[in-house]
Parts: C-alpha cells; structure tokens; sequence
C-alpha cells in the first residue's frame, strides 16, 4: 500500500458521535464478512457511459502584484495531468470489478486519446465516440504549490449538445452493449454527450441503472437530475439534490426523501462533506452515516470516487447502511489523493476499514 494513504489506526481521533456510530456498527457486521462483500463484486460486469475528462493541475507561486494592472503575477513551476470524469470512474470500478467498459466522447481537435489509453486501468475496455467540433474536455487548474491553494480554472469544452449523426452512432453501440452488463452507471458532467435520446436507450435495457449528474461551472443550473426517471441508484451532493429541489434552506432528509420520490428511485444517497452522507430508500427511511477522513488533501474527485464503489456495492444487493460506510470509508481515501491522481485501491479500502472496525 502507498505511503500517501494514511490510516486512521487511532478512533480517538473522531468526535463521539462517530465513534458511537462505529462502535455500533461493528456489532452488525464483521470485517471478514465486509471483505466477503467486496470479492463478491469481482464478477459484476459494468458499464459506464459519461463525460471523460482531463484535468491539468498547474502549479505556481505567487510573485506579488503587478505594477500595471489589479492582479497578482505568478512563477510558473510545474504540472501534472490525470485522467478524470468518466476515465476516473472506470479506474475506480476496474480495481472492484474484473469487467468494465467505458463509452465515452473525446474531440478529433486535440483528442488527448493517447494519454487518456495510458493512464486506464488495463481491464477497461473503451468505446471512443469522437465530437467533430470541439476538444476532448480539459479542466485547467491553476494552484498555489506550497499551499495547494486551487487560485483559478480554464476550461477547454465545447458543451453544446452532439448532433444527430454522432448520437445515432452512440445510440447504436449503446443498444448492443447494455444488454450485456449487470450495472450501467451514467456519469453526466453536462457537456453535451448524454443527450435525452442516450439516456432513453440506456434506461430500457439496463438490468440495473445508477446516475450521478454533477452540477459544475459549466452547467450550473442546467443539469438536473430532474431529467431522469425511474433509476435504480443515484448519486448526488448536497447542493445538486438542493439545485434540483429549488429548496436552499429546508432541511435536507425532506428534500432527499422528496426527490428520490419525485425520480421513482430505489434509492438516493446524499454526500454531506463534513457531515458524512445519507441515504434514502424506496420506503422513504433514512440511513445517516458520518465521516471518517481527518486528513484533507484534495476534495476533487472525491464524489466520483464515492459513486464508482457504491453502485456496484448497490447493484450486489449490500444493505444499504453497508453501502454508505463502504462509500464514506473510500470517500476518506479519496480526499488524501490530489485530484485523480491515482484511483481508491480495494486493498487500500480494506486496510483502512480494518483500522475503522477492529
């Protein structure tokens, strides 16, 4: 295991409300009996349609103001570049999952396809679909080294809706593959790949259907989960399940319970940050689970990671508070990784809910 994943080995560190809800939670459930839960997701056969992104971390140091204009100049020092969005996804599935394909959208200008096949895990099979007038999607993010301060983002996107031609391509592909897979996980960042008519050919042939749609920069507003209907599993944050409420202040179980209700969902899970995640399911009951991360690093990436293991987690049929715990105690894990640098490893997950649960 990497030395940049640090173990929370001592449960002193947690507030006592954590530790009552760990302390019960070991009564339930056993480790061996979590790790049995895991291995049995090996054979799960997923598909995960979405928005492959790459995002470039380019750090600086601030030099002080300019004497010409109202800004502050920075050295350049250096960058790094991950695979996220959906590429990040499929990784984190392929350390749980023996077979994962990826349908996703990359752009002939500046496709970034070469870097996007080296840095998939060797078991994800791709199905590249390319938009004719625009990039693959670039996430640049400009961040002060030293105090890993994220100071501005450009991004390189055309989100306007694929045309007709390309969907219908896209459509035809999707036809022939759902069929074949236990979970299709749809990870839609809203820049124009997952159009109505996609989703409709996923929803009819899908065994088991999980979505997250990420509310972003890009798409603020207009990329509900509102659209959907009838999934099994969702996925969301606190201000997405809000945004597609329109409820800003009211209390959260309510809006949760209300939603998933509205979507016809088997089950919503909420992540909270520091207030952990809850779930709601089909009868409407609520299970709250909190944190368990006390070192920071980096909250990108951190929901996509929670997605990835939670749906097969769902699609297994693990009860639902196992699910939660599952996707908190990667959630940790995920926070200690700048971006997405690196994917939630099983063994990684498993050592660290030993040193939760012994």
């Amino acid at each position: 295991m990497e030395n940049t994943i640090l173990f929370n080995t001592f449960l002193d560190y947690y507030p006592i409300e954590t530790r009552n809800f760990l302390a019960n939670f070991n009564k339930k459930y056993d480790f061996s009996e979590i790790c049995s839960s895991l291995e049995s997701l090996r054979d799960l056969k997923v598909l995960i349609v979405g928005d492959g992104i790459v995002d470039e971390y380019h750090y600086c140091e601030p030099m002080g103001k300019s004497g010409k204009a109202n800004l502050i100049v920075n050295r350049y020092l250096d960058k790094e570049v991950f695979a996220g969005g959906a590429f990040a996804i499929a990784n984190h599935v392929s350390g749980l999952c023996k077979h994962v394909q990826l349908v996703t959208l990359l752009g002939k200008e500046n496709s970034r396809e070469s870097f996007v096949s080296e840095n998939l895990k060797p078991n994800v099979k791709t199905n590249f679909f390319y938009r004719e007038e625009g990039p693959t999607i670039v996430k640049r993010r400009y961040v002060h080294q030293y105090a890993n301060q994220k100071l501005f983002e450009i991004n390189f996107i055309d989100d306007r809706f694929i045309n007709s031609s390309l969907e219908k391509q896209i459509i035809d592909n999707l036809e022939l593959l759902v069929p074949q897979y236990d979970l299709v996980l749809i990870s839609d960042f809203g820049h124009g790949f997952i159009t109505e008519n996609i989703f409709r050919a996923i929803e009819g042939k899908a065994k088991v259907l999980a979505i997250n749609t990420q509310t972003n920069a890009a798409n603020a507003g207009y990329n509900l989960i509102t659209k959907y209907f009838n999934p099994n599993y969702v996925c969301l944050d606190e201000s997405e399940v809000r945004l597609a409420a329109q409820k800003k202040h009211s209390d959260i179980e309510e809006i949760a319970q209300k939603i998933r209700k509205d979507l016809n969902a088997n089950y919503l899970e909420v992540t909270l940050g520091k207030k952990g995640s809850i779930g709601v399911n089909y009868d409407g009951k609520i299970n709250r689970t909190p944190i368990f991360s006390t070192n920071v690093v980096d909250t990108v990436g951190a929901g996509d990671a929670f997605f990835s293991f939670t749906a097969p987690c769902f699609a297994k049929g693990l009860s639902l508070d196992l699910v939660s715990f599952i996707g908190n105690a990667v959630g940790a894990l995920a926070v200690q990784i700048v971006c997405n640098k690196k994917p939630v490893e099983r063994d990684d997950l498993i050592g660290f809910i030993n040193s939760l649960i012994k």
